[in-house]
């Protein structure tokens, strides 16, 4: 599966390396809320927003990790507390079926 990946991002580089070059040459006016800048380089405009949808995605990523994490926190303290009275319930004496006192081995 690696070597797959591996692969997938070698042509994806090639790819992008192509598109670079062959437009390397070209620029775009852009218009960004209400603001003109004449004569990006597209290269730029690839560049940055690239960025800030790595920087977005990261964003959420991380966001749900930490809910994730912190919902795993709290189902292992969960866990734990049942595990104790668990193990609180097994140290109870056993008592008989009328409830009156624990059964021994006397009363056998």
């Amino acid at each position: 599966m690696w070597f797959f990946k591996g692969i997938l991002f070698l042509i994806l580089l090639f790819v992008l390396a192509y598109f670079f070059i062959t437009n390397s040459g070209q620029a775009v006016d852009l218009h960004f809320f209400g603001k003109l800048y004449p004569a990006i380089s597209v290269y730029w405009v690839v560049v940055v927003s690239y960025l800030l949808g790595f920087l977005t995605s990261f964003l959420v990523a991380a966001f749900r990790e930490f809910r994730l994490h912190r919902q795993h926190r709290g189902l292992r303290k969960e866990i734990e507390a049942k595990d104790r009275e668990i193990a609180e319930l097994r140290t109870l004496p056993l008592r008989n079926s009328t409830g009156d006192k624990p059964e021994t081995d006397d009363d056998a």
